[in-house]
């Protein structure tokens, strides 16, 4: 029998069920995508006048700065107030520690901070940013380290910040990047000295020295910086020089601090470093009358290489033990005596056993020690080697990337 006049006709069965419950799962979705947002207002005890009068003369602030810049977005406001406060408390911090070089803080270089409501990314190659003329494209040129950090784990905070360059008639955009690492457990402990021409390192029983060469580079950058500042108009060679310098040991330092990292993640192991105060170079010089050697140990930029190990160990999870650095590099690790010169340079000799003892050697391995007895690591057989073996490495041998296992095999290979 055919259809009834005014009956709609049925186009399928298993189709029409089909695309009803697809309508229901959509529907369900729409649902599900539904944010809601609710804001409850909750009253303050009684503050005192003090208090009340802070916050009316920071409302009277708000409104002479909206009435000044009525087309400018509001959030301005806020962002500038952020930045102003993160310079204050910095100037304070400074000034508390006698480092202020001005009664008052002074505003040298302006960068525009943001936040969620004043910018919007498009993709990663462009973001989109409000201004009292309205919303403007700024196109990007991401890095290579933007895009490590952006496919390493890291999640990109809401509050970048811009400065402007006058020059190429560009932005550079500072993105801020997070990430949460868990510390992993360590088996054992990697001991590193700093030195400023070398960095000791004790894993198992060995010793490795890594020569880095910033004495020499300290050294003859200062011979140029002589002959530049015999000559007028030097201003520019003077900054270049500088420049590269600093680049240089940089360079240098991120490597040592890289080839660290990767041999304690190889290893399951702590690192443990000398805990340096802020004033180490100044302590260290205080008694030194030569001008080269001062400069020397000034410019070797302990503190430095100190932070870039650090900061590397956090970013793979590696726990770092700091210990005191009292007398690490003069105490006997056999006796605890106290170290006299001995018959060469570096080389200590303990007046109670008769032991003889590199100056590096024996840091490592009282830095070990030290670490050892805070605790922080499971407790393991306290370094008590005759004498540990020690490898001297080149910057040729430990900065290609190779772990010192491979380093030590290419060694015993050569002299065999």
């Amino acid at each position: 029998m055919g259809a009834e006049e005014g009956e709609p006709k049925k186009r399928g069965g298993k189709s029409g069920g089909k695309s009803a419950e697809r309508g229901k799962k959509k529907d369900a979705e729409k649902k599900r995508d539904h944010v809601l947002t609710r804001a409850v207002v909750i009253p303050s005890a009684r503050l005192s006048w003090r208090k009340f009068n802070a916050l009316k003369e920071l409302e009277k602030k708000y409104r002479e700065l909206r009435r000044r810049h009525p087309d400018l977005p509001s959030h301005y406001v806020y962002t500038a107030a952020q930045d102003a406060a993160t310079r204050v408390k910095s100037f304070m911090a400074l000034k508390r520690e006698g480092k202020a070089k001005t009664e008052k803080p002074e505003i040298r270089r302006i960068s525009i901070w943001l936040d969620d409501r004043l910018w919007k990314p498009e993709g990663y190659t462009a973001i989109r940013v409000s201004t009292h003329r309205g919303r403007i494209t700024i196109p990007l040129w991401p890095t290579k380290q933007f895009w490590k950090h952006l496919n390493g784990g890291w999640r990109l905070k809401s509050q970048p910040r811009l400065k402007l360059d006058e020059k190429r008639r560009a932005v550079y955009v500072y993105f801020v990047f997070e990430k949460v690492v868990e510390e992993r457990p360590a088996k054992g402990i990697i001991a590193v000295d700093l030195n400023e021409n070398n960095v000791a390192v004790k894993a198992g029983g060995r010793v490795y020295i890594l020569e880095t060469g910033i004495r020499n580079i300290t050294v003859g950058y200062h011979s140029r910086r002589e002959v530049m500042q015999s000559l007028k108009g030097n201003r520019y060679t003077s900054r270049a020089l500088k420049r590269n310098e600093l680049n240089k040991k940089s360079d240098i330092r991120r490597k040592a601090a890289n080839f660290v990292v990767r041999e304690a993640e190889r290893l399951g192991a702590a690192i443990a470093v000398e805990n340096l105060p802020k004033e180490a170079p100044k302590n260290m010089i205080s008694r030194v009358d030569d001008p080269v050697l001062r400069d020397r140990i000034y410019k070797a930029g302990f503190r430095s290489m100190l932070r870039k190990i650090i900061r590397k160990a956090r970013e793979r999870g590696i726990p770092v033990v700091k210990v005191n650095p009292r007398r690490t590099s003069s105490t006997c690790p056999r006796c605890g005596g106290g170290l006299a010169r001995g018959s060469a340079p570096r080389l200590l000799r303990c007046p109670h056993c008769g032991r003889e003892w590199g100056r590096d050697v024996a840091a490592v391995i009282n830095i070990e020690r030290r670490a050892l007895e805070e605790g922080r690591v499971p407790p393991g057989p306290m370094p008590d080697d005759p004498m540990p073996e020690v490898a001297w490495l080149p910057m040729g041998a430990w900065a290609r990337r190779k772990s010192l296992g491979a380093i030590s095999q290419e060694l015993s290979a050569m002299t065999a």
